[in-house]
């Protein structure tokens, strides 16, 4: 039974509650009394029960929040576990006591009537300020043993909604009995105090609450109206009843001009692999809009509603996903349990498995290994709906889920950036002080994160909070979704569990995290970094690769640091026979890769002595961290080769499960295998921050290497390591005439297999070895792949035997910059110190012969690089062609725009660009120019004064226009309607969307009309007697330039009131640019030694009208005044009146120079400009 909160009906708080949660027929413990399912209230001593006899006020410290009331909830359960009275259904809590961050707790439970059966817990609450009502518990446990169901409870803890610590251990213990949990509502922490629950039922199980859709379409229009013109697609997905979801989203090709698209490939190759969408899914709304207040947090009608949202990021072929999809995404829960349908398939799997053993039987295992024929798998069609995690979407998705609110909370407060917000929250988190306090002692470190953060400004998106007034309204969506898109461009400099920047030198070329324990924890156990499905699924051949490198440098006793310590794992004691030495050192490290042989044998000291000798457990296992470097290495190799192939966890993981059900586990396709090997499989992907892929196209492959060497592209190294390669390049060739000509060399690194591990994840680097260098120090590099691919990377005697690829030998083949006269040396040998001036391009894999294997055809079509002939790059003798590296990713770029489709809002948004409450202004004669308005705070209806009918228009203000000064500029009718009465018809094309773009845009016009102290200062007007039925056309007068320009002196010669220009709006505004155009008077032609930027026929000659220079965040006022100032512009030459400049200009004059100024500067000429002025 649950209480609820309604003052009438709320029971009051007692101070000894006795909870039992018993069944009405099950008896008390095992033998005792019955007792009844309801709650017992006790006066006195109560009797001895072993149902749940948990002994604790729950009002005592329901005044209390946060931090401390966190500590006094948790000193309440210390003291009650210390007088063991937590004991729930036989299940006793024997051990409670702190751990060793803040938030986390250590809990042993022991089974009361088996003896030496206990439970050891390691609980986190990920933010004690949020506690007791927002915060999160993390839970592992770091005993072996434990049952699949109990681990499933265990998990469960970290998604069930947010409770105080004895509720949640006790619904936990309650679980774990096999009983079900009745909450306990004993307190009221709602702000509102006094304010009623209205419309509640409750039963046994679960509370729910009738609720009515409360949000505001009005809020839904403006804020979608806003998120478009920043240049992003919102939607609205109803679930029906009152629950729905926001969506907003992004072009994944746009996200190229802001990321360099090497990086991208690398963090997922979907993002470039075909045209989508990156999309944010927030729900949680509990039927209402907008839930935050202006300050950033809830509102205490959301608090009331129990809004609590949820952020979900993925990628959709659609602007939006579809429905089902969208319900699917925000599911918290999914069916685990096995259905006929499973166990159908589980006996087939058994049947297979046990027909193919009869011949692996006869496998030896010393042949050569020939990898098996892909079978052909024919793919499903692609649903342009479906909403797709990515390799960062986990990430992501937390940083959102836990921090966001929070963080927009402090930049209201304190008037802060982004990134002086996040480090304010950081150091809030870690010092448990009080805002302000932090503030105060962290102004100088804040304004410095601050300032640093505005250099990046050109690559960072539109903030929608800088310059917001502290009274008005956040927009949800684009505030979202901005830092969405910040926080993804600037992934690499963060942790990505924690999220706070990395303080490390070296920025790697994917996400990955800081040095913390906890982190590295979550990091590979948890999930919390790179899919590990993900990868099995689209790259299983860099899977193969990565899990081969790792046993092949285990098993040769060189695998060093990272190793895998810290994630609790419980392996095997390995029996000493399986432990290597390092091989030891050949002479001096002369030839390239032999450094990394000498730095591998040396491992730290620290991982070399085990901390404690390692004790196993009844079942045998130990803890991994307990032991030597060189157990650690035999350990690996052994859990390595408990695993399945690749190929059969991908096959595991794309196997169809029906909606609702949970999706395939990797430990559910072997349950003989470890977790720590499903651990270790996790840490030898996860751990790899290069960027590996498979080349597969004939195209892309280098020439004149033998089919056996599979070719797989490969880069290390910060995101922007190729900028700073390309910045040294376009150096060397100012300094050197023959870089100017070959700006680049190439040439092979090669290294034993066993030290490829290691490679891949720290680059070309190298460190000081006693035993020196024959050329220097540096990165060695061969011009004869013969030498590098010959005895340096030779084939190695071990191989994990199950790897499809089977690798035996690597070579790296790089680029680097042509100044070989700056190399510390360059023959033999390339020796370079400087590794910014090399990057990798290509791994090439040694696997064994295919017989089917033919040499690539090759497309004469693509350009190859040009190599120094003074430095040849040879493989025994035979020249070497590379195709040009950014040649693919320019044709990739190029696809991907070109599939672009701007898609039509669906009818539940349209409806929501299309929402106008129709209100009235005043139009009062008496005024000079024949009209003044009254706006009020939604929008109006203007009334066209030639009776063409009414067109709704956004409302400017609440109050009556400012006087104006006396002699200010005047509006003259007269001049204007002469000319309006030749006008060429409006546009016909619109779109809804468009439609409320420009009802923003004309809102902003007048309200800036209105406010201007003076027409004179503002330098433009918008006469609202001339604005028609057609909101996709407008005029607008320029007037009052400088009186000393050459364009002034003529217009006050000719006797002209103003510059009258058209604008036209197309029907993909404001993601395409307006029209504007002169229509009187006419301009001197630059040909004639006109200027101003205006073109023979009237338009204007400027970039940002372009699809070029437009940005859909640009506002027409500020485009009016950009093309004054370009009219006002002295160089070249000055604008002048044309002797004609009564002759007004036609369209089709406006089109051919605006066609022609495009093409004269490479331009993007809009689509659909044609039709629009036609």
């Amino acid at each position: 039974m649950v209480f609820g909160r309604s003052k009438a009906k709320a029971p009051p708080p007692r101070s000894d509650v006795i909870v039992v949660h018993d069944s009405d027929s099950e008896p008390e413990g095992r033998g005792g009394k019955f007792l009844s399912k309801r709650q017992k209230v006790a006066s006195g001593k109560a009797p001895p029960t072993t149902g749940a006899k948990v002994h604790i006020d729950r009002t005592k410290n329901v005044h209390l929040k946060g931090r401390k009331r966190f500590n006094a909830d948790f000193e309440d359960t210390k003291q009650i576990v210390k007088d063991g009275g937590f004991l729930v259904h036989g299940w006793r809590i024997t051990k409670f006591r702190p751990g060793d961050d803040e938030g986390s707790m250590e809990v042993v439970i022991e089974d009361s009537h088996i003896p030496d059966a206990s439970i050891s817990l390691t609980m986190l609450v990920d933010d004690t300020s949020e506690y007791p009502k927002n915060h999160t518990v993390f839970c592992y446990s770091s005993d072996s043993e434990l049952d699949t169901r109990t681990t499933e409870l265990v998990n469960e803890i970290a998604i069930s909604p947010a409770r105080p610590i004895v509720d949640t251990l006790e619904r936990f213990l309650t679980s774990l009995a096999g009983k079900k949990y009745q909450e306990i509502d004993m307190e009221d922490e709602d702000d509102s105090g006094d304010e009623e629950y209205v419309g509640m039922d409750y039963d046994d199980d679960y509370t729910a609450m009738s609720k009515v859709a409360t949000y505001s379409h009005s809020r839904l229009h403006w804020d979608f109206i806003e998120a478009v013109g920043a240049g992003y697609r919102p939607g609205f997905i109803p679930f029906g009843g009152d629950d729905f979801c926001l969506t907003i989203s992004l072009p994944v090709i746009t996200l190229s001009e802001s990321i360099p698209a090497r990086a991208l490939m690398a963090w997922d190759r979907r993002l470039l692999s075909r045209s989508q969408h990156l999309t944010l899914l927030i729900s949680g709304h509990s039927g209402m809009y907008p839930s935050l207040s202006s300050d950033g947090a809830y509102s205490s009608t959301a608090r009331r509603a129990g809004v609590q949202l949820k952020f979900q990021v993925g990628l959709c072929g659609q602007y939006k996903p579809s429905t089902v999809n969208a319900r699917e995404a925000v599911r918290r829960y999914g069916l685990v349990l096995q259905d006929a349908e499973d166990e159908v398939r589980i006996q087939k799997e058994k049947e297979l498995a046990a027909a193919m053993s009869f011949y692996d039987a006869d496998v030896d295992m010393d042949e050569e290994v020939v990898p098996a024929v892909p079978e052909v798998v024919v793919e499903e069609e692609d649903d342009e709906g479906r909403f797709d995690k990515f390799s960062l979407s986990s990430s992501l998705e937390s940083l959102l889920d836990q921090s966001f609110l929070k963080v927009v909370r402090l930049r209201r407060q304190f008037d802060l950036g982004w990134a002086g917000a996040e480090l304010l929250f950081a150091e809030i988190e870690k010092s448990q002080m009080t805002a302000e306090d932090v503030y105060r002692f962290k102004t100088k470190e804040i304004k410095a994160a601050e300032k640093e953060e505005q250099k990046l400004n050109r690559t960072l998106p539109h903030d929608p909070l800088r310059g917001l007034g502290k009274s008005e309204d956040i927009n949800l969506p684009l505030t979202a979704f901005s830092y969405l898109i910040r926080r993804l461009t600037l992934c690499t400099r963060y942790c990505i569990v924690c999220h706070n920047k990395l303080t490390t030198n070296f920025e790697a070329l994917k996400p990955y995290v800081c040095d913390s324990k906890l982190c590295s924890y979550q990091y590979y156990s948890l999930n919390r970094g790179p899919s590990l499905e993900y990868e099995i699924i689209h790259n299983p051949q860099t899977v193969d690769l990565l899990i081969s490198l790792t046993y092949s440098g285990a098993a040769e006793g060189v695998l060093d640091e990272p190793l895998p310590i810290g994630m609790g794992l419980r392996v095997p004691i390995p029996d000493k026979t399986m432990l290597v030495q390092p091989p030891t050192p050949r002479g001096p490290a002369a030839y390239p890769g032999a450094f990394l042989a000498s730095v591998t044998a040396a491992p730290s000291p620290s991982i070399i002595t085990p901390r404690r000798e390692p004790v196993p457990d009844n079942h045998g296992l130990c803890d991994f961290d307990d032991l030597d470097i060189f157990q650690m290495r035999a350990s690996i190799a052994a859990m390595i080769n408990t695993l399945p192939p690749v190929e059969d966890m991908k096959k595991h993981l794309e196997r169809k499960v029906k909606p609702g059900k949970s999706k395939p586990r990797l430990r559910e396709l072997d349950p003989t295998v470890l977790p720590a090997a499903w651990q270790i499989l996790r840490w030898c992907v996860a751990s790899c921050t290069a960027y590996l892929e498979p080349i597969t196209s004939g195209a892309e492959l280098v020439t004149n290497l033998d089919p056996s060497w599979r070719q797989f592209r490969f880069s290390v190294g910060a995101p922007d390591a190729e900028a700073k390669f390309q910045a040294a390049v376009a150096q060397s060739q100012a300094l050197n005439v023959n870089a100017a000509k070959y700006p680049s060399l190439f040439a092979f690194h090669g290294s034993s297999l066993r030290n490829w591990h290691s490679i891949i994840r720290h680059g070309l680097w190298y460190k000081e070895v006693a035993n020196g260098r024959a050329y220097g120090h540096g990165v060695y590099l061969a011009k004869d792949g013969q030498i590098s691919m010959g005895h340096y990377a030779g084939g190695n005697s071990t191989m994990w035997r199950k790897s499809k690829i089977c690798p035996n030998a690597c070579v790296a083949l790089a680029e680097v910059v042509n100044l070989p006269e700056k190399f510390v040396s360059s023959n033999p040998y390339f020796v370079i110190a400087d590794t910014t001036w090399i990057v990798c391009r290509y791994l090439l894999v040694k696997c064994p012969a295919d017989a089917t294997a033919t040499a690539p055809v090759v497309d004469k079509t693509i350009p190859f690089v040009k190599l120094d002939p003074k430095h040849p790059l040879t493989l025994s003798n035979n020249k070497i062609s590379i195709p040009e590296p950014g040649y693919t990713i320019k044709l990739l770029l190029q696809d991907r725009q070109r599939d672009l489709v701007v898609q039509e809002p669906d009818e539940e948004d349209q409806r929501i660009f299309n929402y106008v409450e129709r209100e009235t202004i005043t139009v009062d004669d008496d005024d000079d120019d024949g009209h003044e308005f009254y706006y009020d705070d939604e929008a109006m209806i203007v009334s066209d004064p030639k009776g063409k009918g009414k067109a709704p228009v956004p409302a400017a203000s609440s109050s009556k226009k400012k006087a104006k000064p006396a002699d200010d500029w005047k509006h003259d009718p007269k001049w204007v309607g002469f000319v309006i009465d030749k006008l060429m018809p409006p546009p016909t094309d619109s779109a809804r969307s468009a439609t409320m773009a420009v009802q923003r845009e004309l809102r902003s016009m007048l309200k800036e009309q209105e406010a201007a102290n003076s027409l004179r200062e503002l330098g433009w007007y918008m006469p609202p007697d001339f604005i028609g039925d057609n909101l996709f056309q407008w005029i607008v007068e320029m007037h009052s330039f400088d009186p000393s320009l050459p364009i002034a002196k003529d217009l006050k010669t000719a006797g002209v009131n103003s510059i009258i220009f058209e604008i036209r709006f197309p029907p993909t505004f404001p993601l395409a640019p307006p029209f504007f155009r002169i229509l009187t008077p006419r301009f001197l032609p630059f040909i004639h030694g006109g200027g101003g930027h205006v073109t023979g026929g009237g338009s204007i000659c400027m970039d940002l009208l372009t699809s070029d220079g437009w940005l859909p965040s640009y506002s027409i006022p500020a485009v009016i005044m950009q093309i004054k100032l370009a009219i006002s512009n002295l160089d070249p030459r000055p604008a002048r009146l044309a002797n004609d400049w009564q002759r007004e200009y036609q369209v089709y004059e406006a089109l051919e120079g605006y066609k022609r100024a495009a093409a004269t500067h490479g331009w993007q000429v809009p689509v659909g400009i044609e039709k629009l002025v036609r």
